[in-house]
């Protein structure tokens, strides 16, 4: 996690000269056009339009004495603040691209994913797809070849929990399997346990829109199938092998 303060500031969407001149106008408390040229170490040219751009986001204000124009910072938890009504605000009208998505062909994608970042891609795409229910054939023990049991318990089955969404799963068997199928109660879970001899190196997660297949720890790898006619042929596939378990 990054803790270098101008780092901290990009993250809320700020270029990076407009953070260099909100960590100047922080650090000086009161500023001239001038002063926070030096302290950023950009051309006064640069800074006026640096300027506009803070102040159409409120992170910064002007004040006039003695006939001369200073600059002062808003606060960075309310900079924040309005950061997340920004936000808000594109939530609340989402439909409207969402609506004109709707509005194109959408054309296969066959793409892939690397590592930790991948791995909570795939499951940022399950959320984010209003989908009420996902399969998933695997071994268990997968998934923490990319993150942590806390990542598993605080990010996915949280984030599952709270936007109401089930699954069901084929489970090879394993100690480590039967203790997650234990919980299948608190984790909107069905499942239904393979016998050992069968081995899954791949874990495969299946929706109405895509499937993603994640790759085993020396592999490092995941990728992503995005066809609904291929999501719908690995749908029947898996109930078939669910109700002959």
């Amino acid at each position: 996690m990054a803790t270098e303060p101008l780092q901290l500031i990009k993250n809320l969407g700020l270029s990076d000269k407009a953070a260099k001149v909100y960590l100047a106008c922080l650090e000086l408390g009161e500023a001239t056009v001038q002063d926070l040229a030096r302290r950023a170490k950009l051309k006064r040219t640069t800074i006026y339009y640096t300027l506009e751009e803070l102040k159409d986001i409120g992170a910064i204000f002007q004040t006039k004495r003695n006939k001369k124009i200073y600059f002062l910072p808003e606060e960075p938890a309310n900079l924040l603040k309005h950061v997340r009504e920004r936000v808000w605000d594109v939530e609340r009208s989402i439909h409207v691209l969402e609506e004109k998505k709707h509005a194109i062909f959408r054309k296969p994608r066959l793409y892939f994913l690397y590592g930790p970042s991948g791995f909570k891609h795939v499951w940022d795409m399950i959320f984010q797809s209003k989908q009420k229910e996902y399969r998933i054939l695997t071994e268990g023990v997968n998934f923490l070849d990319f993150v942590k049991e806390r990542y598993i318990l605080d990010e996915i089955i949280k984030n599952k929990k709270k936007l109401g969404i089930s699954s069901k799963q084929l489970i090879v068997d394993s100690e480590y399997a039967r203790e997650i199928v234990e919980k299948d109660p608190q984790e909107n879970r069905r499942s239904k346990i393979l016998p050992a001899k069968y081995q899954l190196p791949f874990t495969e997660v299946i929706t109405k829109e895509f499937v993603a297949f994640i790759s085993p720890r020396w592999d490092n790898t995941l990728f992503v199938v995005e066809n609904e006619a291929f999501a719908q042929t690995r749908l029947a596939a898996f109930e078939m092998l669910w109700e002959k378990m």
